[in-house]
């Protein structure tokens, strides 16, 4: 589970505004800590504003897809608006394709995501 050490997870809340900062591959091997970083995030109270904020997160393997896809319904149902701000473009385009992000939902980097709430 050395793997795990190249991905890290980390929130900052201002207000109703709460960005999850995610950092190094998603890969097969970290998904039980992107799964504890969703259970974490369940646990937060008082935000109606996420950005989900893909720093430096060059690859995204399928088995942890439907984790995030778990976390965007999990946000909507707050209710909050969700943004994701900083995928890369191929990410963000395969993404959209497989129907796991909605396009009006991300943006280019984290300030346009702050910004279009």
């Amino acid at each position: 589970m050395e793997d795990q050490k190249s991905f890290q997870y980390a929130f900052n809340q201002r207000n109703n505004m709460l960005v999850v900062s995610l950092t190094g591959e998603i890969t097969s091997q970290v998904v039980p800590a992107l799964e504890a970083c969703r259970q974490e995030l369940l646990g937060k109270k008082d935000f109606s504003r996420v950005v989900i904020y893909f720093q430096d997160v060059d690859a995204i393997s399928l088995d942890a897809v439907p984790v995030l896809a778990q976390m965007q319904r999990e946000i909507r149902a707050k209710p909050a608006d969700l943004r994701l701000a900083s995928l890369r473009v191929s990410l963000r385009e395969k993404l959209i394709r497989m129907g796991v992000v909605r396009g009006l939902e991300v943006a280019d980097d984290l300030k346009a995501a702050l910004l279009s709430f």
